[in-house]
């Protein structure tokens, strides 16, 4: 994988493989097509395991500016989840189409410093007609805890999952080279059955740690489900991933 980066990321203008299901592009400041060296853009598209189609747009060394899910290579008609990110790579909005429309909730976050941000606002569409709108911050509803319920976790808990980062974590050469740092969160679903599902970047840092952290957390294998009044449910969770630099 390490040497297939460095193949893409020394191409002047496009890298395919894989009958076209990844392609990556330098852009300029106006979205121009260019080479790397003087590049302020790159864009990522590549075949997701639904068959749609990602667009990732991030500064070329540095966090996501956009990701967005098309049904077609083209990407012209929205399908799946659409996110922006703001100039610290936080997720600024995050919601998702359905076939060009916008259907179930939409979020909008605020950050308040450089590494703390949260939801404020949902709206709610229905074929892109918005039928609810909640202001998070005000919405004093919470889940009453039982004595019957746990949230999920990685199994053996933190120490397992710290040794696990040990064996599986790399730093990729991409980020070694500029010397980036920092950590990404993900954020991600673990099903009933303890399945990790529908993974994506909260804090994005740079092109080649994101991927690295989505990709130790997809291959982390079964998780211990969350209770929920003594009945195995799904949770959503948020997972940071650090990368540090030792000090020669």
């Amino acid at each position: 994988m390490k040497l297939l980066l460095l193949l893409c990321f020394s191409s002047c203008f496009l890298f395919s493989f894989s009958q076209d299901k990844n392609q990556f592009y330098a852009l300029d400041k106006n979205m121009n097509q260019t080479v790397l060296d003087s590049s302020k853009y790159i864009l990522w598209i590549h075949e997701k395991e639904d068959s749609n189609w990602q667009w990732d747009y991030y500064n070329t060394w540095g966090s996501l500016v956009k990701s967005t899910s098309f049904a077609d290579h083209d990407g012209k008609i929205l399908n799946g989840r659409f996110c922006l990110y703001n100039t610290y790579g936080n997720l600024d909005s995050v919601g998702v189409f359905d076939r060009g429309k916008k259907n179930g909730s939409f979020y909008k976050y605020r950050t308040y410093t450089k590494d703390s941000f949260a939801i404020i606002h949902q709206y709610d569409f229905v074929e892109d007609s918005l039928v609810k709108s909640i202001n998070i911050q005000n919405n004093t509803e919470k889940d009453k805890d039982t004595a019957n319920s746990k949230e999920s976790d990685y199994p053996g808990g933190i120490n397992a999952w710290n040794a696990y980062l040990g064996h599986h974590l790399s730093y990729p050469d991409r980020a070694v080279s500029k010397e980036i740092q920092g950590q990404v969160k993900i954020y991600f679903e673990v099903d009933a059955d303890g399945n990790v599902k529908d993974s994506y970047i909260l804090k994005s840092i740079e092109y080649s740690l994101d991927q690295e952290s989505l990709k130790v957390i997809n291959e982390s294998g079964k998780w211990d489900p969350g209770i929920k009044d003594g009945i195995k449910v799904t949770t959503y969770k948020v997972m940071p991933v650090n990368f540090k630099l030792e000090v020669q």
